[in-house]
């Protein structure tokens, strides 16, 4: 026979990343089977969100593998939150860079671009290389791992114009999150693969009317 157990965490302050979603822990449920009860399992309880009252728990995550974003009110930097861009474009149901972000504003948290250590400068412009992979009928395009900004598409090999399109959804919900006072910057694409330069420089030379961002006039 299984027991379970619930554990309210009212003082809790830490956001989970879960099955696509940023959301605070609120409580854990915790599992003893009679047969082995040496072992414990313990699963994240999740709140969801400000305009519910209820709880929420994803099927078969434990508390071990469920990681942490930040602590309610802390700020991440961009880098990082791309970690969980990438995990939430991999989900059954893949999850947006803006969907992310709504997520972690409406807990409280927010972004913040790093700074120069030799001046404290606010960094403002960030470089992104994209990776073209070609197999024999699908292909991909990938952000590198030292980009600020991760994105991924999947596209057919001959089809530039949904490459295109993709790439540049995804850049409007960057455009979305930092298009404040505070997070303005610049994005500008780069890539070694000569075959893909034309779409490249379609992307720098796009132009987008933002409040705060420099990106109207051609980035490259």
């Amino acid at each position: 026979m299984k027991h379970v157990k619930i554990m309210n965490l009212p003082d809790c302050d830490k956001l989970l990343y879960c099955s696509g979603s940023i959301a605070q822990q609120i409580g854990s449920m915790f599992v003893v089977d009679d047969e082995r009860p040496d072992v414990v399992l313990s699963y994240p309880i999740l709140s969801g969100g400000a305009n519910s009252a209820d709880g929420w728990m994803a099927d078969g995550t434990e508390c071990i593998s469920t990681p942490v974003v930040c602590r309610k009110g802390q700020k991440i930097s961009p880098q990082y939150f791309s970690k969980f861009v990438k995990r939430g474009m991999h989900e059954e149901v893949p999850t947006t860079a803006w969907e992310l972000y709504h997520q972690l504003r409406e807990n409280g948290s927010d972004l913040q671009l790093p700074v120069w250590a030799s001046n404290k400068e606010t960094i403002r412009e960030y470089t992104i290389e994209l990776e073209f992979h070609d197999f024999r009928e699908e292909a991909r395009c990938v952000s590198t791992d030292t980009s600020d900004f991760y994105f991924e598409v999947y596209y057919n090999r001959d089809d530039k114009e949904d490459l295109y399109g993709q790439l540049d959804s995804q850049l409007m919900d960057y455009i979305n999150i930092v298009d404040t006072e505070e997070l303005y910057c610049k994005l500008v694409f780069t890539t070694l693969q000569l075959d893909y330069a034309d779409i490249v420089n379609r992307l720098n030379s796009e132009k987008i009317d933002t409040r705060f961002c420099d990106m109207y006039n051609p980035r490259r």
